[in-house]
Formats: structure tokens, sequence, C-alpha cells
């Protein structure tokens, strides 16, 4: 391969680290205030800047400087944003739960600062059965009972949101929760928690996956528990 041939396909390669980074931008896959656009923008504008020792255009360099020197611009604003967002062993834990994998460190923390930690003894009410959902929970450590008409249906432990059906819906509660052991929770009001959604419209989508996940996965733990009971109703007529 001729040195002019290597070149060129730099500089190919440039252009699709430019087109690749907008059209991943514009169809929401990527964002713009992250490390991934800033970074293809960085290295389309590298790339192409090498691609002009074939043919030099002044203009073409300048254009390339520039996008060089406002994505290193982006990327150093981000890094020191973004480090500033220290969080603790326990709020760590809620980040990386399995239900947040998209959120952002910023988003994150200002979904935290609208909330609070909380240590609650056995038989503190969550929710009640028929009346409106007022905060949406997360359960850090400990134990639920989730009860309809006074009989317990199931018992989430660490890991699961309680109130997720009804805290921005305002409906109300289809069943009461009850910690049924000492536990750790984190707990935000409805009002705060739709007021930060309504100005945030990408945490909103975020947010609405991770409860829809949590259903889900309830759904999936009834399930078992339920084929479970009925395995072992249909040994016992054997």
């Amino acid at each position: 391969m001729t040195e002019s041939l290597f070149i060129e396909i730099i500089g190919a390669l440039g252009v699709g680290s430019y087109v690749l980074s907008y059209a991943l931008l514009q169809t929401g896959v990527i964002k713009g205030n992250g490390y991934i656009y800033p970074g293809m923008n960085l290295a389309g504008a590298s790339f192409v800047a090498v691609s002009l020792l074939n043919n030099w255009n002044t203009w073409q360099a300048l254009i390339s400087v520039f996008f060089a020197t406002f994505s290193i611009i982006g990327i150093i604003r981000h890094y020191r944003h973004t480090r500033k967002l220290a969080f603790n062993a326990e709020e760590e834990a809620f980040f990386e739960a399995r239900f947040f994998p998209l959120v952002s460190r910023l988003n994150m923390r200002r979904l935290l600062d609208r909330g609070a930690w909380e240590a609650l003894a056995p038989g503190s009410v969550l929710t009640t059965q028929g009346e409106t959902v007022t905060h949406l929970t997360y359960l850090a450590e400990g134990g639920v009972d989730i009860v309809v008409d006074g009989q317990t249906i199931a018992q989430p432990g660490p890991g699961e949101f309680i109130g997720e059906l009804g805290c921005l819906s305002r409906n109300p509660a289809s069943a009461t929760a009850v910690l049924n052991q000492p536990s750790r929770v984190f707990r935000i009001t409805s009002d705060a928690l739709a007021g930060l959604l309504r100005n945030n419209p990408e945490l909103n989508g975020q947010v609405e996956a991770a409860l829809a996940g949590n259903v889900r996965s309830k759904l999936l733990a009834t399930n078992r528990k339920l084929q479970a009971v009925l395995a072992a109703q249909a040994q016992d007529t054997r």
C-alpha cells in the first residue's frame, strides 16, 4: 500500500467518524454531553487533517482544527463536571442496580438529591391498598410483605421498587406494602419525582424503563412461585 493511498484511507475514516457520530446523535443512540460524541468528532477531525497531507486545503484544515479544539474542550468540560458527582457506597449500589443501565451519573445525582435514605422498622407501611401512592421506594436492605385483601401474595427483597405502578399515575395502590424486617430504603415523593422527570425527558424515559423492568421482574418471580405451588399440589395429589 502506497503512502498516498494510506492517507486517503485515513481521510475516509475521518469522514466516516464525522457522519457516524452525527447519525448516532440524531437517532438518540449516543448523547451530545458525554465522551463518545466529542471523541468521535475529535477522531474525525484528526483523520481528516492527516488526509490533507495529500491535497492541502486551508479552509478544510481550519474546520478540522476548530472541530478538534471544541471536541477537546467538550471532553475536558464533561470530565471536570462528572468528577464532582461523588457517590457513597450506598448510592453507587443504587446507581449500578440492574434497572439503571443507561442513566448518566449526572441524572442519577439529580434523582438521588431529590429523595432521601431512611432506616425503617418492621411494620412500616410503604403503600396502602386503595390509597394514593405518595412515594416511590427502593428497597436497599430488608424485606416487604405485599398484602392484598389481608393476604400476603409476595415478599420482595433488596433491589426492588415499591409503589412503581402508582407513583407517577397517582392511581390508588393495588396492594399494601409493609416492611417485615428492619430495612434500609431510598424514598422520593411522587411530586418530586414527577417534577424532575417533567423537566428531563431523557431521564423520564430511563426511569419509566426502569420501573417497567421492575414490574416484569416481580411478575416473573410471582409466576415462579405460583408454578412451584401448583407443582407441589400436583405432587400431593398423586
